[in-house]
């Protein structure tokens, strides 16, 4: 029997990370009370889903209760996982030999994919694994063959062709219900006699074993062989076939690697770059699709040749340290402080007690004396009351939007300020940077009407006219003339404006079969809302509520925001539907993930409001339209976890639905109107 694809399970197969996972249960565990479990206990565990391990050491079968054993270790693993993994001595030389000759390689594990690349990413370059399918790209987990399938389906191989590799008799049932080959290994606390009970090709002691001369499949066959397996493994730069150390690999094409950037996408490149310079103030839409399309470009193609990349590996190689770093600080967040163990006499009512806060009156044992440090914070806080996380609730804003969303919806909330007070502040704070930016912005513009313009160009040519007759010198009769010239031809222009647009009524009128009933009911609205207005103005009190209204809604932003969430929370619950999304939110939490999200943008707006000059206080946002769908595909990244192609594709999906809803909308709307006035004509 010869395989083309080796898939591995991941923890005690190729990597022991025992001690960081017995590290996060522990500490969950001590957490909650559960102090008589044991490291053994923990460890027989190893390879199934969080749920399952949780209910099986605590007996807790609460599904609430549950997830939140598992948030809490996602937690504590981030911290504790990737420092405590180490790899298998044999497993690297073991996966380079099987590179060399040819096999594809990839790793199907409950634990997440990206704690996987994290661990895998220090000793193997970043496409060396066709494939790692993680817990969070399958609906369910193991034993079910979902994600074996899937690693199957996506390599183009055939079952027959395909080696499944694991520790555990989880493993095992995951292998038999794909109708893969199974070859188990005894690095974790599964026996073989354990593992020699489900079909199997062989049971190892080493993965080493994998480089032996393959055997004929069977289902009772066990690895018991007194000699030791052989370690004599060289790994050369050249693909080794046929040797008697090397698996046999059936003759295929070798694994697909990423093809070199070629003339057509060089030359799309060349032409959005230079439209982009060319049509100056309209080049965002250009520089957006020559990013895009750049974006694309470098995640599919191999833009640089394999000695470069070997040169600039020594400086790249840290800097990816520094990133990945990043971006364990952007998913874990704020720790949250250690419980304090020491006794502490409360200020307030002299309790002695233990820990942070006051169990009598619940005043926090951080009371210090005024300082100049602390004074400012406590005045701000006395007028504003933001002082409760809001500073904390900005700066993730800006850099980890997704993950801070979905930490406070998960439950982590005393961290954050809530969502419509940042707004309303946020809204507040853009009132008063407006005020200094370009206060104009906030006045009232009010249009002419075209019969007011009218008559002062009328009064403006008398007046003239007047002085004309008065004059006496020749060259200021002269200007005046030529004045008056150009106020005639302003005239003829605003009479040719407003005939036109009477024609275009009228023609769009006669034109449609329903004309008299357009007519007829633009005359009624006319009439019954100039009958309203009359109303209002007649009544003193009404009158000060119009006006009042006019003027609050007039650069109301958080107004304007609030109305618009429900429409964004719909189409995203529309958008995100799809049943293969762990993270499932309902409408409710969606109009929360809606508010944060108007908070970095209205956050955004401010920040670059001093470098516009002027502000835009009838728009919704200062930002570019653009620059808010590329905001919305990064929350929308972080909140679910997707990649950034996935996340561009679902956010045009969500801006579609908001714009059908949007018309929805409007259609109801002039509904209503037409109804209201066919109620209102009779009684006013």
């Amino acid at each position: 029997m010869s395989y083309t694809t080796y898939l591995f399970d991941f923890d005690y197969t190729l990597a022991d990370s025992s001690r960081g996972i017995v590290t996060c249960f522990r500490n969950v565990l001590n957490q909650h009370g559960y102090t008589d479990v044991t490291d053994e206990d923990i460890k027989r565990t190893i390879g199934k889903t969080l749920e399952e391990s949780f209910s099986i050491l605590t007996g807790v079968t609460d599904e609430d209760q549950l997830a939140g054993f598992k948030s809490e270790y996602r937690k504590e693993a981030d911290t504790h996982m990737t420092i405590n993994t180490v790899l298998f001595l044999e497993t690297k030389s073991v996966l380079l030999a099987l590179k060399d000759a040819g096999a594809f390689i990839g790793i199907i594990s409950t634990k997440y994919r990206y704690r996987i690349k994290e661990m895998l990413d220090q000793h193997f370059p970043g496409s060396f694994f066709n494939i790692i399918v993680g817990g969070e790209d399958v609906q369910t987990a193991k034993p079910s063959p979902e994600g074996l399938l899937l690693a199957i389906k996506q390599l183009h191989v055939t079952k027959a062709e395909t080696l499944y590799i694991g520790d555990s008799t989880v493993d095992a049932a995951t292998a038999k219900a794909a109708g893969v080959n199974f070859a188990g290994v005894t690095h974790g606390v599964t026996t073989a006699e354990e593992l020699s009970k489900y079909p199997h090709w062989k049971i190892m002691n080493s993965l080493e074993e994998l480089l032996e001369a393959d055997e004929q499949p069977t289902h009772d066959k066990q690895s018991t062989d007194d000699t030791p397996p052989s370690t004599d493994v060289t790994v050369s730069s050249h693909p080794i076939v046929n040797s008697p150390s090397v698996p046999v690999i059936a003759p295929r094409p070798t694994p697909r690697k990423r093809k070199m950037i070629n003339i057509w996408q060089i030359l799309i490149l060349a032409v959005l770059l230079w439209l982009s310079f060319e049509e100056g103030k309209d080049s965002n839409v250009f520089l957006w699709s020559f990013i895009l399309v750049l974006w694309y470009i470098l995640t599919k193609r191999r833009i640089l040749p394999d000695r470069v990349l070997d040169l600039i590996s020594p400086w790249w190689t840290p800097c990816k340290k520094y990133l990945r770093a990043l971006h364990i600080k952007m998913v874990r967040g704020k720790d949250i402080p250690p419980i304090s163990e020491e006794s502490n006499i409360c200020l307030n009512c002299d309790t002695v007690y233990t820990g942070s806060y006051c169990n009598r009156c619940g005043q926090s044992r951080n009371t210090p004396r005024y300082r100049f440090s602390n004074a400012f914070r406590n005045i701000l806080g006395g007028f504003t009351n933001i002082d409760n996380g809001f500073g904390r609730t900005l700066l993730d804003l800006l850099y980890r939007p997704g993950y801070m969303i979905r930490d406070f919806i998960a439950g982590k909330r005393i961290l954050y300020f809530r969502p419509f007070q940042t707004l309303f502040v946020l809204a507040a704070l853009y009132i008063m940077a407006v005020q200094l930016v370009d206060p104009e912005a906030l006045k009232e513009k009010k249009g002419k009407s075209p019969e007011v313009q009218r008559q002062e160009i009328l009064a403006t040519r008398e007046q003239l006219q007047k002085r004309i007759e008065a004059a006496t010198d020749p060259t200021t009769q002269n200007i005046l003339n030529k004045t008056i010239e150009s106020l005639d031809k302003e005239l003829k222009t605003l009479e040719a404006k407003s005939s036109l647009k009477k024609d275009n009524i009228t023609l769009q009128i006669k034109g449609d079969e329903d004309g008299e009933l357009i007519d007829e009911l633009l005359e009624s609205g006319s009439s019954v809302f100039n009958k309203l207005e009359k109303a209002i103005h007649n009544t003193p009190f009404l009158e000060k509520v119009w006006n009042l209204l006019k003027s609050w809604g007039h650069g109301n932003k958080a107004f304007r925001i609030i109305a618009t969430l429900p429409l964004f929370a719909l189409a995203t619950l529309m958008a995100f539907r799809r049943k293969k999304n762990k993270l499932r939110y309902n409408l409710t939490e969606h109009v929360f993930i809606q508010a944060y999200i108007a908070c970095q943008i209205l956050l955004l707006s401010i920040i670059v409001l001093p470098f516009n000059g002027s502000a835009q206080v009838g728009d919704l946002y200062e930002l570019p339209i653009l620059f808010i769908f590329a905001l919305f595909c990064l929350d929308y990244k972080q909140l679910y976890g997707y990649t950034w192609w996935r996340s561009f594709w679902t956010t045009i999906l969500m801006f579609f639905y908001s714009l059908i809803l949007l018309i929805i909308f409007a259609i109801i709307v002039v509904a209503l109107i037409v109804a209201a006035v066919y109620i209102l004509k009779p009684l006013l």
